[in-house]
């Protein structure tokens, strides 16, 4: 792990090195994500103005890693999470391609960053909404859904979890954008989300912790709805095949070695995760 020097000397926000300062931001973040490593005292290289500076960061590091782009995840979509999480709303990171799998999946454990285990729905996208001036109306998203899969999102981060900087700095990472395990599609997913489904996390058969769509923002479509304009804005548009992980159906468990993790989703089917 890189331990940063001199932590307790803040960055002057107004200081002529700022760019370089930010620049080299963005590179420890990037070189952490390309290493799968974890760094501390990234706050005494730049300082993150506000929620818009840490969202176009994390757009920066994701450019910068320089991986094919999967999609995109959402997290802290009720007030519970954004209490947890240090937010005063929904959040979103960029996902990636090499990170997407299907179920039945194996991680290692050693491989893995401070994992925690989420059960979430996974909208992947028919048509591309490119970005433009007029916000886009739920229905207009919902047209351009293709499909939408069960899946566990297993999110790390590339700050230690003892060691956490204030929450800006971890939307600078993507908000804990990790590794996705996609599971059985919903069948006529529009009415099954309307109805809500509920969904169970157990660990090797034990029960470890219980939610439901509804958590979702009330409804996961409403989630996907949300980060399409939250990028709209920005003038970054979603493609046909990227794939939005929807956010946690309240559920988050650490994942440990030698554990089968199995998430049910009613009336839909199983994603199965075995951590080694």
């Amino acid at each position: 792990m890189r331990q940063l020097t001199d932590p307790a000397r803040p960055p002057d926000p107004g200081s002529p090195d700022e760019p370089a300062r930010r620049r080299e931001f963005v590179q420890t973040l990037a070189q952490a994500r390309r290493l799968g490593r974890q760094v501390e005292g990234v706050d005494a290289i730049y300082a993150i103005d506000d929620e818009e500076d840490a969202f176009r960061l994390m757009l920066e590091i994701a450019q910068e890693v320089g991986w094919e782009r999967q999609g995109w995840k959402i997290a802290a979509t009720n007030p519970a999470l954004q209490r947890k999480l240090r937010t005063q709303g929904p959040v979103c990171g960029a996902t990636f391609r090499r990170f997407h799998q299907q179920a039945p999946a194996v991680l290692r454990r050693d491989e893995l960053l401070d994992p925690v285990i989420e059960c979430e729905f996974f909208f992947t996208l028919g048509t591309s909404l490119p970005a433009r001036a007029a916000a886009y109306a739920e229905d207009e998203v919902a047209q351009a859904i293709a499909a939408v899969h069960a899946g566990i999102e297993v999110a790390e981060c590339r700050y230690p979890r003892k060691a956490l900087p204030a929450a800006w700095y971890v939307y600078a990472d993507g908000f804990a954008s990790g590794r996705y395990i996609q599971g059985p599609e919903l069948s006529g997913w529009r009415v099954r989300l309307d109805q809500g489904v509920d969904v169970t996390l157990r660990r090797n058969g034990q029960w470890l912790g219980q939610g439901s769509s509804h958590d979702v923002m009330g409804h996961p479509m409403r989630s996907v709805h949300w980060l399409v304009n939250r990028l709209r804005a920005a003038q970054v548009p979603l493609r046909a095949g990227d794939v939005v992980s929807s956010g946690s159906c309240n559920i988050l468990a650490a994942a440990r070695a030698g554990d089968r993790y199995t998430a049910e989703f009613d009336g839909v089917g199983t994603v199965v995760l075995d951590v080694v």
